[in-house]
């Protein structure tokens, strides 16, 4: 009895330790292929101990590199991104100086994520959030705020991810180099809805400053705009805007925009309504 008893021990103990190896072999638990295995162990040499599981037809690789981080990869192994969850402390001191100066310095930090992706420049992401505001603030290295997005808790895994849709053409990069010198690409993505669905939107830093630039499913250039602060616009705009929506504007809601049509002007987003007032630079509202 004694020896049957053991012996079931055994057995036991072998289908434990057979389910924990399964499930800690990254390389039998979704049968990940030798090419891709060879792609990540290419690109990140000294890691150990990954777990491979699979998200949104991709291949994902999770692992420790200091910081807990996720590598994408296509099914072909060819990598997209890796995603790194780091402190506030891990970030480049520019970005830290950028964003203790923005208005959001008194926001409760939810989380930091430094995003590589191949092709774009490296992008930091703070999650800050107010009482029942969410906002993600897209930083690059040099400590430009990209974007600010709302956050509406509704984030798909692969949200991150390059839009696979988008593609900046020979004619596109050289409008840029030519438009913006020294430009550094950020993203690219296709419009899905809106005035603009299937055009083509291009975030870039030039200099100082984050700017989207927009171009038509032909590949013209549509126009380009960025984010200003309202406290530093034309004395004329922000009487006309005072005058006409007083205490309906934020000083974060404003943007600068520039057409191809030679037309400039700002855009005022009017709190509490759908309306986005356009004013040129002399006060005037425009249709």
């Amino acid at each position: 009895m004694k020896l049957k008893f053991f012996t079931l021990l055994l057995a036991l103990g072998a289908t434990v330790w057979s389910l924990y190896s399964c499930d800690n072999n990254d390389d039998e638990s979704i049968n990940v292929p030798i090419e891709l295995q060879d792609a990540f162990s290419a690109k990140y040499p000294n890691v150990a101990n990954v777990k491979w599981e699979s998200k949104s037809g991709y291949y994902v690789a999770d692992f420790y590199d200091g910081y807990e981080a996720s590598a994408w990869f296509t099914q072909d192994g060819t990598w997209q991104m890796t995603e790194t969850d780091i402190p506030y402390t891990a970030l480049p001191q520019a970005v830290k100086t950028s964003f203790e100066a923005s208005e959001y310095k008194s926001w409760e930090i939810d989380d930091v994520d430094k995003l590589e992706r191949e092709g774009f420049e490296i992008v930091y992401v703070i999650e800050v959030e107010n009482q029942n505001q969410e906002m993600d603030l897209y930083y690059s290295q040099e400590g430009v705020l990209v974007k600010s997005v709302v956050d509406t808790d509704d984030d798909r895994d692969d949200q991150y991810l390059p839009d696979q849709n988008a593609k900046l053409t020979k004619e596109m990069n050289d409008f840029l180099n030519i438009k913006y010198p020294g430009f550094k690409l950020v993203e690219i993505d296709v419009e899905d809805d809106g005035k603009y669905a299937g055009y083509t939107e291009v975030d870039i830093t030039h200099g100082s400053i984050g700017k989207e630039v927009l171009f038509d499913k032909s590949g013209e250039w549509v126009l380009t705009s960025w984010e200003v602060r309202f406290n530093t616009l034309p004395e004329p705009v922000k009487n006309a805007i005072n005058t006409t929506y007083p205490g309906q504007v934020d000083d974060d809601d404003a943007d600068y925009v520039e057409e191809a049509t030679g037309v400039t002007y700002y855009l005022i987003d009017i709190e509490n309504s759908e309306i986005d007032v356009k004013i040129s630079a002399d006060g005037q509202i425009l249709d």
